[in-house]
């Protein structure tokens, strides 16, 4: 759920037009289906974890952070800044990808299973072993994107976020039956299914998949660009202290959606006993 929206950006004055109109509206939300029609929902959209994910995995939480009115558009010099200060700092002081025990945790899920951790990476995996060297760099794609790279870095652990107003009601994290469709971040032409049993997040609705693999890939579909206003960030815990880490991790990333995004924000975790959450409009 890391390095998503890769030089992306919204050209549909129709698109954005909805969006202006639905923040403005708080009675309802707009999503986007994969015909790219905008759909008028008065449900209460919905973020929630399969129970058996957390039987088979009881470590696991997810901190959620819900943003409204975001702006994010622009840059911003300070957050440019800190993103460099983590880039530089993790190119000083390496880690040891499989043995660290933060990352091994998701190394070990991933085999568990059946997916191989040096073929299909988790993201935030990728995203170190590219950064742990010195003069490496990643773009600076948007302002909610930098936050997310930058607590990636930092905590060691997974931060995504997706487009509210392109998704749709119900935001669930599951194993796919396979006949769920993918569209690639980078190559939205392109119609993937996961495989049975994989772990997705997906839209219920629409069964459109927003991440392969619990946290391997990004979709298209629900990527965040400058003119996201409303999304959900996860920040995904697992192995050893895991809450306290994804709780420390998510009110950091609700802070600098507050100060650089001036985002309204509300602050969730999604536990065994708490699998999901009503996200109110």
């Amino acid at each position: 759920m890391i390095l998503q929206n890769l030089l992306i950006t919204e050209q549909d004055p129709v698109f954005l037009d909805s969006i202006r109109k639905t923040v403005n509206n708080k009675s309802a939300f707009h999503s986007r289906n994969p015909g790219n029609t905008i759909v008028e929902s008065k449900l209460m959209p919905e973020t929630r974890v399969d129970r058996k994910i957390f039987e088979q995995f009881p470590s696991f939480r997810r901190g959620i952070v819900i943003t409204r009115k975001m702006n994010n558009r622009g840059s911003s010099t300070q957050l440019e800044s800190l993103l460099n200060e983590a880039l530089a700092n993790a190119a000083v002081d390496p880690i040891d990808l499989t043995t660290d025990p933060r990352t091994a945790a998701w190394n070990e899920t991933y085999r568990e299973l059946g997916c191989n951790p040096k073929k299909f990476p988790p993201a935030h995996l990728a995203l170190l072993k590219r950064i742990q060297k010195p003069g490496a760099s990643i773009p600076f794609i948007n302002k909610a994107v930098a936050i997310m790279n930058d607590n990636s870095i930092r905590s060691v652990l997974p931060v995504g976020g997706d487009d509210l107003l392109r998704a749709g009601e119900g935001l669930e994290l599951r194993f796919a039956d396979g006949g769920e469709q993918f569209r690639p971040l980078n190559d939205p032409e392109r119609t993937e299914h996961p495989d049975p049993g994989e772990i997705i997040y997906v839209v219920a609705e629409t069964r459109e998949v927003m991440c392969r693999r619990w946290n391997w890939r990004n979709g298209f579909q629900t990527r965040t660009t400058e003119e996201t206003q409303a999304m959900v960030m996860n920040i995904d815990g697992l192995g050893v202290d895991s809450e306290n880490r994804a709780i420390s991790v998510r009110d950091r990333v609700a802070r600098m959606l507050e100060q650089y995004c001036e985002a309204e924000v509300e602050t969730g975790l999604l536990t065994p006993s708490e699998p999901r959450r009503v996200i109110k409009s």
